[in-house]
This record gives C-alpha cells, sequence and structure tokens, in this order.
C-alpha cells in the first residue's frame, strides 16, 4: 500500500478525534481506524470522559476481522492496565499485523513502552506520520503533562481603546452576539472555566454552555475567593446540583462550613506577603485535581496577574469597534497589546468584531 493510502486513513482517524475532542478529558482525544485490502473494517473514538479509549471500540466493532489487518491510531495505544487490560495487550490478542501511530504518548505510564511491546511481538509499527496533527489537537495535553499545571487560555472581550469596561462597570457587552456565540464554543471545548470573586460578583454569570439559546452542558467552574465575598445567592450555585464549584480561598467560617454542605469543593489555601494566594500553587492543585485544560473569564487586574506569573498559554481576543474612553478599566494594568510577545493562530471577523487566537512567548 502506498504512503498515500497511509496518510488517507490516519487523516480518517485524526478526522474522528477532531469531532470528539472537547468531550473527553482528562484524556486527549484519539481516533482509531483499522483497515484491510484498502478498505475500513472499523473505527472508534475516545468515548466521553475518557473511556474506554479508541483502540478498545474499534477492536470490539472489528471481532475477528481484525486479524492480519492494520490499525492506524492518532496517539500511541496505552500501557497502563484497564478493565480489558491494556490497549496493547488487546491490539496482541486481536491479531493486528501492522500499527500506524502518529504521534508516542509522552504520558510516563506508556511512553513508547507499548511500541517497544508490539514490535518485540514481531507487530510491525510505524511512528511518526502525521505526528503534527496529534500535537496541534491535543496541545493541552502535551503541555499540562510537561509542565504539571492545566493548560490555560483566557478570554477576553476588548473595546478598540483596549478597554473592557466602562469606569462604572455599565458597559456589559463589549462584543456581538456572533463572538459570543464563537465564545460559547470555546467554552464547549474547555474542560472547566476559571474565574474570580470580583467578576461573579461583578456580573453574576453562569457559565453555561449554549446554543440557540438553549443550555447544552454544564461545565465545571473554578473560583478564585481569597476571602470567600461570593454572595450565597449567585446564579451559579443555583447549578450545583448540575456542575461541579471548585472554590480556591483562604477564608474560613460560616460561609464556608455552607458552601461545603451544599456540595462546593472548597481548597483552603494560605496567603502570601501580598495577601493574595499563590497563582502557581493553585494551577498545581487544579492539576491534580485532573483538570488539565482551563478557560479563564475574568478582568484585567486578575489577566494582569496571569502574565506576571507566566501563566497564560493561549489568548482568545474580541475586538470591538467600540470606543470607551480613558477612564475605561484596561485589559492589562499599565500595559498594551503591543507590549506582549504574541504569535496569531489565526483570525476571524464576526460583524465588526475580530476575532484573535493568540499564543503568548
Amino acid at each position: 500500500m502506498s504512503k498515500n493510502k497511509h496518510i488517507k486513513f490516519l487523516n480518517k482517524a485524526h478526522n474522528l478525534a477532531k469531532k470528539k475532542f472537547g468531550s473527553t478529558f482528562p484524556n486527549p482525544a484519539v481516533g482509531c481506524i483499522i483497515a484491510n485490502s484498502n478498505k475500513v473494517i472499523s473505527s472508534g473514538v475516545t468515548a466521553s470522559e475518557g473511556r474506554p479509549h479508541a483502540e478498545e471500540i474499534a477492536l470490539k466493532k472489528a471481532g475477528d476481522k481484525a486479524k492480519g489487518s492494520t490499525m492506524y491510531v492518532t496517539l500511541e495505544p496505552c500501557f497502563h492496565k484497564s478493565h480489558n487490560g491494556s490497549c496493547a495487550e488487546q491490539i496482541l490478542r486481536s491479531g493486528i499485523k501492522t500499527l500506524y501511530i502518529a504521534k508516542h504518548d509522552p504520558d510516563p505510564r506508556t511512553n513508547k513502552k507499548s511500541i517497544k511491546k508490539l514490535k518485540n511481538n514481531e507487530i510491525k509499527v510505524f511512528l511518526g506520520l502525521l505526528e503534527e496533527k496529534t500535537n496541534t489537537l491535543n496541545h493541552f495535553f502535551f503541555h499540562s503533562l510537561k509542565l504539571k499545571r492545566p493548560f490555560i487560555k483566557v478570554k477576553m472581550a476588548i473595546s478598540n481603546d483596549e478597554k473592557i469596561a466602562g469606569f462604572d462597570y455599565k458597559s456589559k457587552w463589549i462584543s456581538n452576539s456572533i463572538s459570543r456565540d464563537f465564545s460559547h464554543s470555546l467554552r464547549f471545548r474547555s474542560q472547566a472555566i476559571l474565574t474570580t470573586s470580583k467578576t461573579i460578583i461583578k456580573d453574576n454569570p453562569r457559565f453555561t454552555i449554549r446554543k440557540k439559546g438553549k443550555i447544552v452542558k454544564y461545565i465545571p467552574t473554578i473560583i478564585i475567593d481569597t476571602s470567600l465575598k461570593i454572595p450565597l445567592t449567585i446564579k451559579l450555585l443555583k447549578d450545583i446540583s448540575k456542575k461541579r464549584i471548585i472554590i480556591f480561598t483562604a477564608t474560613k467560617g460560616q460561609k464556608y462550613k455552607y458552601l461545603k454542605k451544599i456540595g462546593c469543593e472548597i481548597i483552603l489555601m494560605k496567603k502570601n506577603k501580598e495577601n493574595k494566594m499563590n497563582l502557581m500553587t493553585i494551577f498545581k492543585k487544579i492539576y491534580q485535581l485532573k483538570i488539565n485544560d482551563v478557560f479563564v473569564e475574568a478582568g484585567g487586574i486578575f489577566f494582569t496577574d496571569l502574565l506576571k506569573n507566566n501563566l497564560v498559554d493561549d489568548l482568545h481576543l474580541f475586538k470591538s469597534q467600540k470606543i470607551i474612553g480613558l477612564k475605561g478599566k484596561p485589559f492589562i494594568i499599565n500595559q498594551k497589546i503591543s507590549d506582549l510577545t504574541l504569535k496569531e493562530i489565526s483570525r476571524i471577523k464576526f460583524g465588526n468584531d475580530i476575532y484573535h487566537h493568540l499564543k503568548i512567548n
């Protein structure tokens, strides 16, 4: 079979993974195709919340037809134990003869162990074809694994003069409805939203994910609230039975006890010399909770703090043509966009708004 045929099947596997991205957290989205005589026998993609894996699903569908076939998978099959044994063990039992893997899995539990085992059992393994596609799709997973903290994405809507609100915060919508709809799709492809008590007190958001006005998903919400200032009447708490709410605070008391009682997960922290909680420690703890992809929706002060601590990986910026004026609230304290070292990944025009997907170097 020519190289182009192998690329075709691996592309099919990548397309499966791409369609499922956003629902497999904390695992990466992986696609798998099993083919024989240039025909697809079966396919699989990582199930919701990460299990079962793509290979296990594809092998179960294929049954005895897997014998002598070729498997195409976007990430190295797992080496660690699962209900039916590791994916590597299941492949060995299936009779698959050839395996094309786009990228090895850097997770220490696997990290080329499956490749070695499969090769040692006389399965032909080809590694690296379309590796960049896997890198791009599951960048959050590889990044968080390397840094032992979540991949951190920040969303900001700003005016043409780089403000996020008027001096009294009354200018509620800066971006238009098309931009806001797209913002919901960004939420959908995230594992958790992170915000501050100041944003909650000011905006009272629900942080649901909506499509055509209807709620389609409840997403875990993380709140940074040093002094436990959030009111007990906020909209977020009305959804407590439907979503996970995690609060980082340095304050105990009656409100602390009540929030725990109704189902909030509260993580008690110590304050530093600046009377704040250490952001790096917070993100390390979030990673320990198996949350490795975070979408930040907060204000300019918090964004500035994240930048100071090198805790911004991606910036999703919606820029409108509105002018708010000198007294407006800046999106970065004492800085402008031009002061940041940015690489533009993509740009889309939504009516009069321009959306920029930026990587911070």
